[in-house]
Parts: structure tokens; C-alpha cells; sequence
């Protein structure tokens, strides 16, 4: 793929980016559906983001992500949202529509298609690990496949109250309990989502949970993904746990930006290829 003056910008922006796949994933679907484009990753200090956001505006790019910490501070630079980013208070995919720019959450479906896909029970009730971003996107998913009842565990137990006033007056059954409570519900909860950096490399020993806190028949999705294979997961997997790696719903919110962003399918093959090879790179070079 030649970039020339045609080239049409789609970017990351967050702080820091350097461990990002996504330019991976986004660059690997440009070429072999032979579309002129190309994705960037910007490191951006939230001094810096307002002047970013009105640039890229300016310049006409496609569209881009936003990740850490960025997610919510983004909503007063855009001028309009989907219901999703409405939801969730929070942003990861904007597109440029007519000159402005639409905020829209696709981790949501990242989520949601995640769960769907291993035939999650909706009948159940959901245990969400963590009160940040990534929480707001599980509790909006777990809303949209008719989950009724969700307990937020978290470090803070302020936060996760929070988080349980913002959706409880949506009809949601919702409790906030503290972390160290945890494993007063994780047994009799069908539907298990870690969303915090517990386990992540190179933390990889760390576990919210164990085996014996776990139920066999459960479905455990753990939002990290590198390590693909968390120790949560393994604790699952001892348990007769059902599990999901992070890397499905990193994958399946790559394809509704992309999905938005070209009006095109990025072939998933490919992507997971890509995002397991980049892994594995990115690992041999820490090590």
C-alpha cells in the first residue's frame, strides 16, 4: 500500500499509546481490502487533547480511538453521540460525519458479541470486577442481552456506588459491594467479567479470583489480554468454567470502528492472526 496525497488518517489518541495493537489491526484490514488508508497512534497529554481533537477535525481525518484516560473527557470536544457513548458516559470510536464529529462506544458490542457468541444465559446474574470505563461498557452490554441483576465489585466502594446510582434508575438491579466481598457472590453468579488490569503483564500471577470461588457452567470473560491466558482464566478453566480472553472483545470493537469508519467487514481471521503475532513480538521484546 503506497501512501500519497489521496491517503485518507484514522488514529488512536490516549496517553500513553505504546502498547496498542490496534495499528496492527486496522492497517493489516486496510491493506487486504485495498483501501487507501493508514492508522496512527498519538500519544496525547489531557493538557493537549481539545487542540488535538479540533487539528484532526480540522484536517479532515476519517475518524479515530480513544483510549486511556481520554474516554470521558473526549464528550465535551464532540458535538454529538450514539446512544451507547450516551449510556456509558463514555467514548472510544468517533467519526467525522459532515463535518462533525459523533462519538460512539464500541467496546459495548465488543462486549455483547463476546457474550453472545458463547450462548451467555440472560436469566443470570452478573458479577462485574471494576468501576472504570470498562465496567460502564460491560454493565450497557449485559443491559442490552437482558441481564436483570449485576453486582459491582470494586477496590473503592465509592466508585462502584457510583456507578450503580447511574444505572440503577434504568430498571437495572444493580449492587455495588467492596473487592475484598467479592467471593460472596462470584460463586452463585453465572456470568463473571474481570474489568480491571488485575493479571495483566507483567502481573501476570495476580487473580481477583480462584478456582474454589468460581462455579462450574460459569462463563468468566477477562478483559485483559495480554496475557491471553490470565490466571483468572486458568482459575476458570480448573473450575469447569466457560472462558473468554480479552482478545475477542478487543477484536470485535476493532470491527465496529472499522465497520463505521469504511462501511466495510475487516476479516476477523486476520485480525486475530495479526493481534496474536503482535503479542508474541511485542512479549519476546520485553522479555
Amino acid at each position: 500500500m503506497e501512501i500519497n496525497s489521496d491517503t485518507k488518517l484514522c488514529c488512536l489518541l490516549g496517553h500513553p499509546v505504546k502498547h496498542s495493537i490496534s495499528p496492527q489491526l486496522h492497517n493489516s484490514a486496510f491493506r487486504y481490502l485495498g483501501l487507501n488508508m493508514v492508522y496512527l497512534s498519538f500519544d496525547v497529554e489531557p493538557k493537549n487533547l481539545s487542540r488535538v481533537v479540533k487539528g484532526l477535525k480540522t484536517l479532515g481525518v476519517v475518524g479515530f480511538n480513544v483510549t486511556i484516560p481520554h474516554k470521558v473527557s473526549i464528550i465535551k470536544f464532540l458535538d454529538m453521540l450514539d446512544l451507547t457513548s450516551k449510556e456509558t458516559g463514555a467514548v472510544n470510536t468517533v467519526v467525522l460525519e459532515n463535518k462533525r464529529l459523533k462519538g460512539y462506544n464500541t467496546d459495548v458490542e465488543g462486549i455483547r458479541k463476546s457474550l453472545l457468541d458463547s450462548e451467555v444465559d440472560p436469566e443470570g446474574r452478573a458479577l462485574i470486577i471494576g468501576a472504570g470505563g470498562a465496567a460502564r461498557a460491560a454493565i450497557v452490554a449485559l443491559k442490552l442481552l437482558g441481564v436483570k441483576e449485576v453486582v459491582i465489585a470494586n477496590r473503592r466502594i465509592w466508585k462502584a456506588a457510583a456507578l450503580a446510582r447511574r444505572f440503577r434508575k434504568d430498571g437495572l438491579k444493580i449492587k455495588s459491594v467492596s473487592l475484598i466481598d467479592v467471593k460472596r457472590y462470584s460463586k452463585t453468579s453465572p456470568i463473571i467479567i474481570n474489568a480491571t488490569p488485575i493479571g495483566m503483564w507483567p502481573h501476570q500471577d495476580e487473580t481477583p479470583l480462584y478456582s474454589n470461588d468460581i462455579s462450574s457452567g460459569s462463563i468468566v470473560l477477562d478483559l485483559v489480554y495480554n496475557p491471553l491466558k490470565t490466571r483468572l482464566l486458568r482459575e476458570a478453566e480448573n473450575a469447569g468454567a466457560k472462558t473468554i480472553n480479552g482478545l475477542k472483545p478487543l477484536i470485535e470493537q476493532a470491527v465496529k470502528a472499522f465497520q463505521l469508519w469504511t462501511g466495510l467487514e475487516p476479516p476477523r481471521d486476520l485480525l486475530w492472526r495479526v493481534a496474536e503475532e503482535a503479542l508474541q513480538s511485542w512479549r519476546r521484546n520485553e522479555e
